[in-house]
């Protein structure tokens, strides 16, 4: 069963309507099962808000982050055109937690800032809105006024999956690996689901979080 703990400012800041909660921050490891679910609700109508595309719209030819990002890890990370070559930062960045960091320190203050203003519009427009946000902790935890839906499953089943749509042994532990989610990501989520269920165990049990919270 799901664990709920939403605090009261983020249950009434995270509904649109009084049936249930309709805006929520999704978040958990590669291969967890997390975009299956975001998937789920964007067919229910739900506004899906991909933090890995936001992420990418950030990198811009000759900007300011793309001049940092090279000054940082070298002319690599630039593919065709000057825009990033997100395969060669993987590499560079995904096998050293140092590096990583790094990485952290330049995108994410600009990306948190990009998040809070996608999450403002959705809800002017009275959208339900499901942001799909792997790296919510790594932000920080942010307050972001909607309740967090954390998607766990164990390490090698997320690394079958992620080969499984086609990445390498080497490339699938990596990703894997990449972010951490233990137990103290665990007691801040408002919900738990075990994405190591069948699609449709972890989809009910999300359906009954959104009804109660």
């Amino acid at each position: 069963m799901p664990k709920r703990e939403t605090t009261p400012r983020a249950m009434h800041a995270g509904r649109l309507s009084s049936g249930g909660v309709s805006m929520i921050v999704l978040t958990g490891p590669s291969g967890s099962g997390k975009s299956t679910l975001a998937k789920r609700l964007a067919a229910a109508g739900w506004m899906h808000l991909d933090g890995d595309q936001l992420a990418k719209s950030l990198y811009k030819p000759k900007s300011a982050l793309m001049r940092s990002l090279v000054r940082a890890f070298g002319s690599r990370v630039l593919g065709k055109q000057g825009f990033l070559d997100a395969h060669a930062l993987g590499e560079i960045v995904f096998s050293s937690p140092a590096r990583m960091r790094a990485l952290n320190r330049l995108v994410h203050p600009r990306f948190l800032a990009a998040l809070r203003k996608e999450i403002r519009k959705a809800r002017l427009s009275g959208r339900a809105l499901v942001a799909d946000v792997p790296v919510y902790y790594e932000l920080g935890a942010p307050n972001l006024g909607l309740p967090v839906v954390l998607v766990q499953a164990p390490l090698k089943l997320r690394v079958a999956r992620l080969k499984a749509a086609g990445l390498t042994a080497r490339r699938a532990a990596l990703r894997a690996r990449s972010l951490r989610f233990g137990p103290a990501e665990r007691a801040q989520a408002d919900c738990v689901i075990d994405g190591s269920r069948t699609p449709a165990r972890s989809w009910a049990d999300l359906q009954r979080f959104l009804r109660a919270a």
